[in-house]
């Protein structure tokens, strides 16, 4: 897809990949967020599209991104921003984040000289009791790092700014890199996040920061003075990579206190702008600004230069460039500016223009695009054994775009082969597993064309509504028999909507049991749900598209608002009982009316 810039990507870390299957691209002017957009509302996505672009006074250094922030955070999608003017300034989103509704929530400002910011890198740091904390840890020009704890600082106004700072010296020369470990904590002490910090002068250490943001110590060195600052890193499970200009250092953190270090010497190269692994097939592929792609491969715990796959690769990538370019560029100066592989391992997506397009002289188009390359290895059995760690939820991310992630470009053979597969998983497994079968046969559904097909999504439907319908008013119809739990005026009307969405022979017992309730049957409209089209959504959601609802900040689905001063009432129960959204996971967060 093309993304229409004013200006070019910013040189180094300018893009990023955020856990809600969005790009992030900062230019010295604005940052843009590309989302996934769906044909119909809580269908698969079928393309990119910028949904926000967020204006900037100040030249703009650095962007992070602050994902899978907590429930006690006010704002589901948030973002940093480092200004030339040594500010930090963090833009929040509070409703759908596809749309342009971003404002700024908080900022901070630096001192100049020594102080002054040159990088930045955010992390949600668990705290060892309580909730956990967005932290952004800012690197001086100084040597010195500063931890800024984010939290509300005026409820009324949802302001964010600083809950907690701890600062200290952590090299004589400017902090040019810094980068969270987050799977580096499996094996720390369980009040400790791990952040590397990598000096101008190529030195590079490991530190342990308390949770609690009290203190900050050097766990280990894993670079010495060599004068060739990190550019570019890649985090996976108990490891981490650091590449530099002609290097690439591969760091085991098994043992975090004395961490293997490999180093893999890759001759003379440009600038080195992107490195991400692969542990599924135990590659690493780092992008240097000239689009030349180096691959890495692992075996038996050594990491060597696999060179007989680099040049296939980037012929194949180049291939890809160009089905899919719909703008003017020079095939010969190519930029890479990012790279990443899906959740799934089924792409490598990449974002990459040309010179061309700001040559201002030229009247160049200023665009860059996002690229999706299949690698070579995907086959049907890697699509099945996807679906089924998604039916277990062993899935990261919103689970429709993990089913794009599958499904994107598939012939129509190989789609209806995978409903046949969905189709047979749905007899088998938990209920809960069963119900996860029959939930993604019907959105498979909505890109089926074949009869054949579509009856199976049609069976797997009703399937779905008896057992959801079932457990949940087998649930009411066990917490009605607690005499602790009152009738209230909101549990009226949500009973209601129960007993008008579910008139059905098999639960005329269950709804014997229900007390008499309004029967406002004829002041709704019956329809499917405008978010999953099932008609499941209308028992276990209750009002949809009400201004007093609850929203998914993943899917946009909706739930009836239970108000806190009825914390026993039997809707409360029950919804307190189902936190998440039932189809994407999503936590939900109050819709602004």
């Amino acid at each position: 897809m093309d993304v229409k810039l004013a200006k070019p990507p910013l040189p180094l870390n300018g893009v990023h990949w955020s856990s809600a299957n969005r790009w992030i691209i900062g230019t010295s002017a604005q940052a843009f967020i590309i989302a996934p957009q769906f044909t119909v509302a809580g269908g698969i996505p079928t393309k990119h599209e910028v949904c926000a672009a967020i204006e900037s006074t100040q030249n703009i250094e650095a962007v992070c991104v602050l994902d899978e922030l907590p429930a006690s955070f006010p704002f589901p999608n948030a973002l940093v921003l480092l200004a030339s003017d040594s500010t930090i300034r963090i833009f929040a989103s509070k409703k759908n984040p596809e749309l342009e509704n971003w404002q700024e929530v908080g900022s901070g400002r630096f001192e100049r000289g020594a102080e002054h910011i040159c990088s930045i890198a955010s992390v949600v740091m668990a705290a060892p009791h309580g909730d956990a904390m967005p932290v952004v840890a800012c690197g001086s020009m100084g040597g010195s790092v500063s931890l800024v704890g984010l939290g509300v600082t005026d409820e009324d106004a949802d302001t964010i700014g600083s809950t907690s700072v701890l600062k200290f010296a952590a090299c004589r020369s400017a902090v040019s890199y810094l980068a969270w470990l987050p799977d580096a904590q499996r094996q720390n002490p369980a009040d400790m996040c791990v952040l590397a910090v990598g000096a101008a002068d190529g030195t590079v250490q490991l530190w342990g920061v308390a949770r609690d943001l009290s203190q900050a110590s050097v766990l280990s060195t894993i670079c010495e003075r060599d004068w060739r600052p990190v550019t570019a890193h890649g985090v996976a499970k108990d490891l981490l990579i650091l590449v530099k200009l002609g290097q690439v250092i591969t760091i085991d953190l098994r043992d975090i206190h004395n961490p293997t270090v490999q180093s893999v010497a890759l001759g003379v190269t440009q600038t080195i702008v992107t490195c991400v692994i692969d542990e599924r097939r135990d590659r690493a592929y780092i992008g240097t600004y000239n689009f030349e792609i180096i691959v890495l491969g692992r075996q038996n715990g050594q990491w060597y230069r696999a060179t007989e796959e680099e040049t296939p690769l980037r012929e194949a990538m180049k291939k890809t460039i160009v089905r899919s370019f719909t703008t003017k560029f020079n095939m010969q100066r190519l930029f890479l500016r990012g790279m990443m592989v899906s959740q799934n391992g089924r792409y490598l997506t990449f974002v990459a223009d040309d010179q061309v397009n700001w040559d201002v002289l030229r009247d160049g188009a200023e665009v860059t695009r996002i690229h999706f390359h299949q690698l070579g290895d995907w086959t049907l059995d890697d699509s099945k054994r996807v679906l089924e760690q998604i039916a277990t939820g062993g899935y990261h991310g919103n689970l429709r775009y993990n089913l794009w992630d599958v499904l994107d470009g598939e012939s129509a053979d190989s789609i209806g082969a995978l409903a046949k597969y969905l189709s047979q998983k749905c007899t088998l497994g938990s209920a809960g597993e069963r119900q996860q079968w029959r939930f993604m046969l019907s959105l498979v559904g909505s890109i089926l064309e074949d009869d054949q097909y579509k009856s199976l999504v049609a069976e797997a439907r009703s399937q779905a509504l008896d057992h959801h319908v079932k457990g949940l008013f087998d649930y009411i119809s066990l917490m009605l028999r607690d005499s602790k739990y009152t009738v209230t005026d909101e549990d009226q009307v949500y009973l209601a909507q129960l007993h008008w969405a579910v008139h059905q022979p098999a639960y005329a017992d269950i709804i014997g049991h229900l007390p008499v309730v309004m029967d406002n049957s004829n002041e709704i409209t019956e329809g499917d749900c405008p978010v999953c089209h099932m008609d499941v959504c209308s028992v276990t959601l209750a009002i949809l598209k009400s201004p007093g609802s609850d929203q998914c900040s993943t899917c946009m689905a909706k739930r009836k608002h239970v108000d806190v001063g009825h914390p026993e009432s039997l809707a409360g129960t029950i919804l307190t009982k189902f936190p998440q959204c039932p189809f994407c996971k999503g936590r939900f967060y109050p819709a602004v009316v």
